[in-house]
């Protein structure tokens, strides 16, 4: 009786402890306006950003020319990520996810 209350305990703590440990890393958005033309353009981009560091989501639109980025703070930052699109050759032109939304829902609507 003892081995089984022993046993459920350690499960338990390891639970917790997986929990404890597997939880997210603070992460961060970053909005771009960018210099995209097509959905060749847009694909360059999407292949290039998802293998930064630390990006966790992208979202790019070469209708509205904008790159949203969800990235780990420690592991990247939004400078690097400006100078990752520029090495493709677009500009990197930092915007507010309130433009971001904007563009996105104005370009929806047409």
């Amino acid at each position: 009786m003892k081995k089984m209350i022993f046993v459920t305990i350690v499960l338990i703590l390891g639970v917790i402890s997986n929990n404890v440990f597997a939880q997210k890393k603070d992460t961060k958005t970053v909005c771009f306006k960018s210099s995209m033309h097509c959905e060749g353009c847009q694909s360059t981009l999407t292949e290039h950003l998802k293998f930064e560091k630390g990006v966790t989501d992208l979202k790019i639109d070469y209708v509205t020319n904008t790159v949203l980025i969800e990235y780990k703070e420690g592991k990247n930052t939004e400078d690097k990520l400006a100078k990752a699109i520029e090495k493709k050759g677009y500009s990197a032109n930092k915007i507010s996810e309130e433009e971001y939304k904007k563009l996105v829902s104005e370009t929806k609507k047409e």
